[in-house]
């Protein structure tokens, strides 16, 4: 590789088509991959990807700044300059932590939950779903999964798996971030209730994979209608109903049963540096 070849061919070349993500994570590194390509090549007009430099990350993250992206979106696109001096062989020069280059997420956390709003939602899917609607079954089985678990919005839909350890049952939980599946003991009647309705889903809509998603979409237009149905319901940041106050509600129903903040942020999937405090009130 290298004169002759742009660097956007060079840095998908070497990060392979098989990456070992979902779809839609995919998706989002591809994205970010051709935006830091694109910017070096015309910045610093480099023939060659294997040649960068770390003042070249520096000038990225300052034209991203000057350009008034926000914290979480910069933090998105540096995941992809990661992986592309990974795959080269230089992730040396790239910082593990994005507070290196003055990038900090700023919350405004905990986050309220409307549960007047989720509830309605609640009941119109399930209402829907029992007159036959394919969509609102899914995401009747999705909502079940992230009320009783805690999972994301995407984990809702590819999680499907048990597994039985010393007499315990555990759910797999896909889709998480990293890509690294993590196991949650099914404690609660709810929670089991929950993982039978995933098994249930599966079987009525023909799901070829055991996950909740009909045959005929693939994860990201599951995703998408997810997203979009939840909101047309009235379900947003704004009012406090979307399907991460979910995650949230979890958060703290484990802390009322005398969970410690380690042990709700690893049921979370977080990592030690992410703090309590954005699910917790204080």
């Amino acid at each position: 590789m290298g004169k002759g070849m742009s660097l956007e061919r060079q840095a998908l070349e070497h990060l392979g088509k098989n990456w070992g993500k979902s779809s839609l994570t995919r998706e989002k590194l591809l994205s970010g991959t051709k935006l830091f390509a694109g910017f070096v090549d015309k910045t610093f007009h480099l023939e060659r990807l294997d040649n960068l430099k770390p003042g070249m990350i520096t000038a990225y993250v300052a034209t991203m700044k000057a350009g008034g992206l926000e914290p979480s979106t910069m933090a998105g696109r540096m995941t992809a300059v990661r992986a592309v001096c990974k795959a080269v062989g230089k992730q040396g020069i790239c910082a593990k932590h994005n507070a290196a280059y003055g990038i900090e997420r700023v919350r405004v956390n905990p986050q309220p939950i409307n549960h007047d709003i989720i509830d309605k939602i609640r009941t119109e899917l399930q209402d829907r779903a029992g007159a036959g609607d394919r969509i609102a079954r899914m995401m009747t089985t999705a909502e079940a999964l992230r009320q009783e678990f805690g999972l994301r919005a995407k984990e809702s839909l590819m999680t499907k798996d048990l597994v039985e350890k010393n007499g315990k049952l555990y759910l797999v939980v896909e889709g998480s971030k990293g890509g690294k599946p993590r196991e949650l003991e099914v404690r609660t009647a709810g929670q089991l209730k929950a993982v039978q309705l995933v098994a249930a889903t599966s079987a009525a809509l023909g799901s070829g994979t055991s996950r909740i998603i009909p045959p005929e979409m693939s994860l990201k237009q599951a995703y998408n209608a997810q997203r979009n149905e939840w909101r047309a319901l009235g379900g947003t940041r704004q009012n406090n109903g979307n399907m991460h106050a979910e995650r949230h509600g979890h958060a703290r129903t484990m802390k009322a049963e005398g969970a410690t903040n380690a042990q709700i942020m690893e049921e979370l999937g977080h990592g030690e540096s992410r703090s309590p405090a954005a699910y917790i009130p204080r």
